[in-house]
Formats: C-alpha cells, sequence, structure tokens
C-alpha cells in the first residue's frame, strides 16, 4: 500500500469514526469555485500534502494565494 493510499485510509477510518464531515464550501455564500489547470505531478503532491495536513485542498490552495498575495503587495 502507498503512503498515500494508507494516509487515505486513516483520514477515512477517523472521520467515520467521529461521525464528523466538515460542511462543503460550495454552499457558502462567501466563496467561489474556480478551475484550474495544473500538471498531474503537483496535484499528487498537493493531494498528498492534503492528507498529510489533515485539510482540503481548496485549504492549501487558498493559504498558497495568500501567501503570494500578501508578499507581492508588500514588495
Amino acid at each position: 500500500m502507498s503512503k498515500f493510499a494508507r494516509l487515505l485510509k486513516e483520514v477515512k477510518e477517523k472521520e467515520e469514526a467521529s461521525g464528523d464531515r466538515p460542511r462543503g464550501k460550495s454552499r457558502r455564500e462567501d466563496y467561489v469555485a474556480m478551475k484550474v489547470y495544473i500538471s498531474k505531478e503537483l496535484h499528487r503532491r498537493l493531494k498528498l500534502k492534503a492528507v498529510e495536513e489533515e485539510k482540503e485542498l481548496s485549504e492549501l490552495v487558498e493559504e498558497a494565494l495568500r501567501k503570494l498575495l500578501a508578499t507581492q503587495s508588500a514588495q
């Protein structure tokens, strides 16, 4: 079993045990959907990072974009 599959299995088991599933952002009025194209390798790495940090992909992308914009506006 790959590291990604093992981590994903652990997260799913935790969610099932707790019965706690986060509310999706698609139903929140303060969020919008954004479609982007990235390489398969970058997507794989991003998914692995999300599982390791127990975050959604969108959370990692939002954090990265906020950091990028903050550094650009500071220049």
